[in-house]
């Protein structure tokens, strides 16, 4: 149980920061957090299941736990001090340098602030290089020393060790050669791009057939994250199918028994990036439902290219059962467990409906979708189609495993209730 509440909190925790190393009080502070919050839930766990713990072990865990991790991360530290004095490559600024920053502006002025939050990094910032800028300019106590084409010169009078680039996007031409000097002196140089003004596409470090490259994409990503979740939806697909197999088989036969069709309702939908794919569900409506779409035009109660309406006069009587208690939707276990759908995200639109979306609402279809989100937890059918969407594109810009969770623990009573279901 320990080992699984370690886990799920290690994959829900938040990104931490790789160009800096904070300081061994902020790391201390985060560690005993982090332990204190799995101390919450293992015994949250325990007491739930009935077993008997007493108060006076809960503490010598907690503690004993505790300065472990501290010894742990005493070690961890003291280990990579070593290798960054050794010379190996690092994910951040190595430690124990002394660094010229080439460009003043909001990327350079967050190392600055990085290295003055981090004093024990042992990151020593010289000073700034700047096209445009001169005179007695500071940042934080950091002067300007002069022009970039000085590079040379302050490399050898401040026995610099590494340079970052921080450059204005205008000065990137002017800036290329700045590339050959430092690697002519043998200098470390760290390129910080900022030639995108993203709003909300992340850069990640990638390659493209070996080659490095940085891969901006606006749609969460994380592989630790995107492995707990994938593993999460084989899970519980598999126990969703089988412990509602009585269900799905008592739902079958009375669907035969009350309309002609198949028990089955299979549509093509858009999945992830607009793949398509079949979805099932149980089938509600008579077996020409399609072909009398087009004259309930006036029924739809929805904005937007979807089509819902409230009294549709194709639903079976067994159909309307159906849908008030979503139990329509349980064969969808099946397409998360075939990997085409997750349990949680935006629900899967037509083929139809993503021809005649905005571009901004293309977005919802860079994850995959689930079964239940947001929309079906704040009014499902009672919410117009933009605010549909905007809840969709919240989920995006905010999904973490623990945002999965609330939203599964927040769809039964709402499935219970029938909220805006139709």
């Amino acid at each position: 149980m320990l080992v699984a509440v370690r886990a799920l909190l290690y994959l829900t925790r938040g990104r931490r920061p790789t160009l800096s190393l904070p300081s061994a009080i902020k790391r201390a502070r985060y560690l005993v957090g982090f332990e204190l919050k799995i101390c919450v839930v293992l015994v949250a766990a325990v007491s739930l299941i009935d077993w008997t713990f007493s108060v006076v072990a809960v503490a010598v865990f907690l503690a004993t736990d505790i300065v472990l991790q501290l010894v742990v991360l005493s070690a961890t530290r003291l280990g990579l001090r070593i290798i960054a004095r050794e010379g190996s490559a690092g994910s951040y600024l190595r430690s124990d340098r002394e660094v010229i920053i080439v460009g003043t502006g909001k990327e350079a002025q967050a190392i600055v602030d990085a290295a003055a939050e981090s004093p024990d990094s042992g990151i020593s910032i010289r000073g700034f290089l700047d096209y445009r800028r001169n005179g007695l300019w500071r940042y934080r106590d950091i002067p300007l020393l002069g022009h970039p084409d000085e590079l040379e010169h302050f490399v050898l009078k401040e026995q610099v060790d590494a340079v970052v680039m921080a450059v204005d996007v205008k000065d990137l031409l002017r800036a290329r050669r700045l590339f050959k000097t430092a690697e002519k002196m043998g200098v470390a140089l760290y390129f910080m791009p900022d030639i995108f003004q993203t709003h909300l596409a992340r850069p990640q470090l990638s390659n493209v057939n070996g080659s490095p490259a940085l891969m901006y994409h606006a749609a969460p990503s994380g592989r630790r994250a995107d492995i707990g979740k994938n593993i999460i939806d084989k899970i519980g697909a598999l126990v969703g199918i089988i412990l509602s197999a009585p269900l799905m088989l008592l739902t079958a036969v009375a669907i035969k028994l009350d309309s002609r069709g198949p028990v089955f309702f299979r549509q093509e939908r858009c999945g992830i990036n607009g793949k398509r794919f079949i979805l099932y569900k149980f089938r509600t409506m008579s077996n020409n439902a399609d072909k009398r779409k087009h004259l309930l035009k006036d029924l739809n109660m929805m904005s937007g290219p979807v089509f819902k309406a409230k009294n549709d006069p194709r639903v079976t009587r067994v159909g309307r059962i159906l849908r008030r208690c979503s139990v329509d939707e349980v064969p969808q276990f099946f397409n998360v467990l075939r990997g085409d759908m997750s349990l949680v995200g935006p629900r899967p639109p037509l083929p139809s409906e993503v021809e005649k979306y905005q571009l901004w609402q293309r977005r919802r279809l860079t994850v995959k979708p689930g079964v239940t989100c947001l929309w079906q937890i704040n009014g499902r059918n009672n919410i117009d189609f933009e605010r549909w969407m905007e809840l969709d594109l919240k989920y995006i810009d905010n999904w973490s495993l623990w945002l999965d969770a609330r939203i599964l623990a927040r769809t039964l009573p709402v499935v219970i209730r029938g909220t805006g279901a139709s």
